[in-house]
């Protein structure tokens, strides 16, 4: 990977991506300890307050061993964007780097997370696209009667790309990349690249870019396909023993919301109404994280200026974020 030149007095974000269940947590933690600087979450799912085990939040402990930011702060019926994060974190990386700069403090934040939307929206901004309500409502009428198979196989007809990239279980962003699908009448991944020149492009960030007034230095963490499957399946079973199932059973009256068609809930409420047994929905919630972390994977696999590090050497990611401060570029 060629070095990301570091603009001289620049803030600088460290961004931390990767799969579910890789260790993001504990490498934004080690490095926000070692040089004194606080975190920032861009993981969608751990937004939600009412649902900390089930997403994986960071424990009490490991938030007061490091300041985290925008987790648990809504409830799972808030509706929440992308475009809403983009303009509330970058305001809050604004305040905290002039905070710190008054403060005669290094103009540095992590930033830690594995929805790759998010990441970009305040990496380098999320491209325009087309919207009309009332087109928005009929794809949400389908859903309501029709179940996700139908918009599934339009979206795969009308975009197939897009269709291999999406949360094919978040029923949220597959209605939102039909919804540009009918309102452009081009495939949603064509719409996004033509409007590609509408961004600067600079260097270190993700092809389509906002420049920001900070520079980024991202790591990425990955593994061995086994050692990641295994560190997913001693999760579940982690969480389960923590409480999940009652977690589970408290949200049950929001079931609907985007929120809890996040992988693991759907499968535990059919334990609670009885439709399947906890050996079954187990192994479903295991195979579905699989799936889900392999999606990721392919996400930061397709950006541009990330540092790959091996999960079973963090401290790897440390010295390579102590190494861009100190000299610039790694």
């Amino acid at each position: 990977m060629a070095s990301i030149p570091r603009r001289a007095e620049a803030p600088l974000l460290i961004t931390v991506v990767g799969p579910t269940a890789i260790g993001k947590t504990s490498l934004a933690i080690r490095i926000a300890q070692a040089i004194g600087v606080e975190i920032l979450s861009s993981d969608s799912r751990q937004f939600y307050r009412e649902i900390p085990i089930g997403t994986a939040q960071p424990t009490i402990d490991e938030r007061a061993s490091a300041p985290h930011h925008f987790i648990d702060f809504l409830s799972v019926t808030d509706d929440y964007s992308s475009g809403r994060f983009e303009t509330d974190a970058v305001a809050w990386l604004s305040d905290h780097f002039a905070a710190r700069s008054q403060s005669g403090l290094p103009q540095v934040a992590v930033m830690a997370g594995g929805s790759g939307l998010y990441v970009q929206a305040v990496q380098s901004g999320l491209d325009a696209m087309p919207s009309d309500e009332m087109v928005r409502n009929e794809l949400n009428a389908i859903y309501a009667s029709d179940g996700l198979a139908p918009l599934l196989a339009e979206l795969k007809r009308l975009d197939p790309v897009h269709h291999e990239q999406v949360d094919l279980a978040n029923p949220h962003r597959v209605i939102r990349a039909l919804e540009v699908c009918r309102c452009s009448g081009q495939p949603y991944t064509q719409f996004r690249r033509s409007q590609a020149d509408l961004k600067t492009i600079h260097p270190g960030g993700w092809g389509r870019h906002i420049r920001r007034p900070w520079d980024t230095l991202t790591l990425g963490i990955g593994s061995p396909r086994d050692y990641l499957h295994d560190r997913i399946n001693r999760r579940t079973h982690l969480m389960l023993e923590q409480g999940w199932l009652r977690e589970a059973e408290a949200v049950m009256a929001h079931r609907n919301c985007n929120a809890l068609k996040t992988v693991g809930y759907p499968q535990l409420f059919d334990v609670l109404e009885g439709r399947t047994n906890m050996d079954t929905a187990i192994r479903k919630i295991q195979e579905a994280t699989r799936q889900f972390a392999r999606r990721q994977l392919t996400w930061f696999h397709r950006q541009q200026d990330v540092h790959w590090i091996d999960a079973r050497r963090l401290d790897d990611g440390l010295s390579l974020a102590q190494q861009f401060i100190q000299h610039g570029h790694v």
